[in-house]
């Protein structure tokens, strides 16, 4: 295998001096262009040299007023204040400019903006005036010292962003707290006894009242009262019932005989006669007997014949009674007097009270008044 001859890479050297020759040659026509046309030349590279001084000395920033883009500017200018001033932008004293006025410029940057304006706080019986940029009702109070207590709150409300003209109300609230003490009511239970008479009850325990703390909270806004809760309450004193039993008997044995009853009912009697001229009954120069008023009938106000009876059964006696209290007609039972039968009024007997027919007056002036006489009001015999 033949080596090649050494003389082979020639063409390649060839050409590279070949082309250190051309560069050399445009040198050389350059460097005599620039000798016959010398001004040209010196104003072309003054133009070359600004444009990169415009292009990579300087910054080119975004204006905005209120969040709106106002300007484009490219400047040379250091700072931020610097850019603002050649922009002819009048700030006014409370105006807020971000990033601040002494930051450097970049290009790109975008300098914000935001136009002051008044609003009004009123708190604490005063009224202020204050320059401020959009800002939430909270930040203002706080950068100009208002101090809030733990219940004050404002209106508008503390996380409202502000508008030109706003009004700021700060409402001063205080809560006074006091303890007041009340009387539970004791309450009733009943409960049924088998051994008493329907209609009777008797007091097993007596009732005591109960004692009540409650804690109020009353609410002062501006030193008015606005609102006044309970918040907490406290039994210092549990309320005992009273206790009392109701009869549940309707039956009782008399003389042998079993009689059902509706209830019973403990009454005062009184004793009165039919007034007639035979009862001895007195009368007034008017005619009127003491014991049934002006012209006597002889009769009660059922109209059966006013008759004493005998206290049975077959003879019961009569009694006037209060109708609302004792039905009229109702067959009763009278301890110590035996049957009775409702069959009168009177005008003073009112409630749990009867009188009791005696054929003689002298018999009434005899009886006089008698109280706790226990009645039956029968249903079977």
């Amino acid at each position: 295998m033949k080596s090649e001859p050494w003389h082979r890479p020639r063409p390649v050297l060839q050409s590279f001096f070949t082309g250190t020759h051309n560069f050399t040659r445009s040198v050389r026509l350059l460097l005599s262009f620039c000798r016959r046309f010398p001004l040209t030349v010196y104003s072309a590279a003054v133009f070359i040299l600004t444009a990169a001084l415009y292009l990579w000395g300087g910054s080119t920033v975004t204006i905005c007023v209120d969040g709106n883009p106002v300007q484009t500017l490219h400047t040379f200018g250091r700072t931020v204040e610097e850019a603002l001033s050649e922009a002819d932008l009048e700030l006014q004293a409370h105006d807020l400019v971000s990033p601040a006025p002494g930051s450097h410029l970049m290009t790109g940057m975008t300098i914000n903006i935001a136009r002051a304006f008044p609003v009004t706080v009123t708190a604490d019986s005063s009224v202020t005036e204050i320059w401020t940029t959009p800002v939430t009702v909270a930040e203002l109070l706080e950068r100009e010292g208002f101090q809030l207590g733990p219940w004050d709150r404002t209106e508008p409300a503390e996380d409202t962003f502000l508008t030109a003209r706003a009004e700021i109300n700060l409402i001063r609230v205080e809560k006074v707290y006091s303890t007041r003490k009340s009387v539970i009511p004791y309450g009733e239970i009943q409960r049924g006894n088998a051994a008493l008479d329907r209609g009777m009850s008797r007091v097993i325990s007596g009732g005591a009242n109960g004692l009540l703390e409650e804690l109020v909270e009353v609410t002062y806004e501006n030193g008015v009262e606005v609102a006044r809760k309970v918040v907490q309450r406290t039994v210092l004193q549990e309320p005992q019932h009273r206790i009392v039993e109701r009869g549940e008997n309707t039956t009782l044995e008399r003389g042998g005989r079993v009689l059902k009853f509706q209830r019973a009912l403990y009454v005062t009697a009184t004793a009165y006669c039919p007034g007639t001229p035979g009862s001895g009954c007195p009368v007034d120069k008017r005619g009127c007997s003491a014991c049934t008023g002006a012209n006597p009938s002889g009769r009660t106000r059922t109209g059966v014949p006013a008759v004493q009876g005998q206290g049975t059964l077959q003879s019961p006696r009569i009694v006037a009674v209060d109708p609302r209290v004792i039905p009229l007609k109702s067959m009763l039972y009278i301890e110590g007097f035996g049957f009775a039968r409702a069959e009168d009024t009177g005008g003073a007997i009112k409630g749990n009270r009867i009188d009791i027919l005696f054929d003689k007056h002298a018999d009434v002036v005899g009886f006089g008044v008698k109280r706790g006489i226990k009645v039956y009001i029968l249903t079977g015999y």
